[in-house]
């Protein structure tokens, strides 16, 4: 029998859980996988809810969209380098209110803009600073830094009398989020824009830079990036500093969406955007994993949420459900990611 009909014979033989084995645990890319997923939701909130295949409710989908597909660019850099943030959700918050107070003050558009880098940036690197410096554990390092940005947002929100309302009257500011293409027929929302532009940019970054192979050197065997000449700590820092900024560029966007600073913007966001990243195929030990599973993860996770309100007016299904699902999500990619990982380490032995 020749190779050729003995592969046939094989390929014939493999059984179901084989082949969701080799793309769930063995892939390397959950795109493919988790695209037939999002179309299955999509069905299934179509067929279940009257109003879910509409242009409008596309539409508001594309738009709510953008805010933790934003904040997972960050988390996947660091999580690739085997880090973790559980701080972005705080740092959107403090953001949110510091727009809102400089807005008051009477700081231009423009300004407010580069005020919102500024806090992304003293955040990723108060991060970075203690992780790579110090040495503290990355989530002790962001819980402490979440409870900070936190408690300093409450703060301002209460003790600031001109923020207890937190309203954004500046129409320059708030184009930075309502601007469509074209802007009279309001079809595609430059919010859209951005996202496309930041996943392809970061996309390359990571797939053909050198910074990009460092990032999965360092996550992948932080010792032998070491022996390779890599400086470790600037990696680390880099991608701290990059988490914190998508955090605030986030926070802005909000803001600018909802003209509306508040405290409490981006509460339990981070467990949205891990949600989203490890879902997308990046793997929580660090080193595998891209940023096209992740945008359709983020979809994904759009789609339930708007889906969960149509079955709500539809069928009568609490709201609240929609935590529960994000949960059940959550605890499901990281299942997967640990049978991903047991895998490839069962594989290494066997070849050893």
């Amino acid at each position: 029998m020749t190779d050729t009909a003995v592969s046939i014979e094989e390929e014939g033989k493999r059984t179901i859980k084989d082949r969701l084995t080799e793309v769930f645990v063995y892939g390397k890319s959950m795109a493919p996988a988790l695209a037939v997923l999002l179309v299955l939701l999509i069905a299934f909130f179509g067929i279940m809810t009257p109003n879910f295949l509409t242009y409008t409710n596309f539409k508001a989908i594309i738009s709510n969209f953008p805010i933790i597909a934003i904040m997972s660019v960050g988390m996947t850099f660091v999580l690739l380098i085997g880090g973790l943030d559980i701080s972005v959700g705080s740092i959107l918050g403090f953001t949110a209110v510091n727009v809102a107070l400089f807005h008051h003050i009477g700081f231009p558009a423009w300004a407010i803009v580069l005020v919102c880098l500024a806090i992304g940036t003293v955040f990723g690197s108060f991060n970075g600073v203690i992780i790579t410096k110090v040495g503290i554990n990355p989530v002790i390092t962001t819980l402490g830094t979440m409870a900070l940005a936190r408690g300093m947002a409450s703060w301002f929100a209460l003790d600031i009398e001109s923020l207890k309302l937190g309203r954004i009257f500046d129409q320059k500011f708030l184009l930075i989020a309502r601007l469509y293409i074209p802007q009279d027929k309001q079809i595609i929302p430059i919010t859209l824009i951005y996202v496309i532009v930041l996943y392809t940019i970061m996309s390359l970054v990571l797939k053909y830079t050198d910074y990009g192979r460092k990032v999965y050197a360092v996550g992948s065997n932080e010792y032998a990036a070491r022996l390779a000449g890599i400086n470790i700590n600037r990696i680390k820092f880099s991608s701290y500093v990059m988490s914190g900024i998508m955090a605030s560029i986030a926070g802005m966007i909000l803001v600018a969406q909802l003209s509306l600073g508040r405290d409490d913007a981006g509460l339990g966001s981070e467990l949205e955007v891990i949600t989203a990243v490890v879902l997308g195929g990046v793997s929580l030990a660090g080193g595998k994993g891209n940023l096209l599973g992740v945008i359709i993860s983020v979809i994904i996770l759009g789609v339930i949420r708007n889906g969960m309100v149509h079955l709500k007016e539809a069928i009568g299904i609490s709201y609240y459900w929609r935590e529960v699902v994000k949960g059940a999500i959550l605890i499901l990619a990281i299942s997967i990611d640990a049978a991903r990982l047991m895998a490839v380490k069962r594989r290494q032995v066997v070849r050893q």
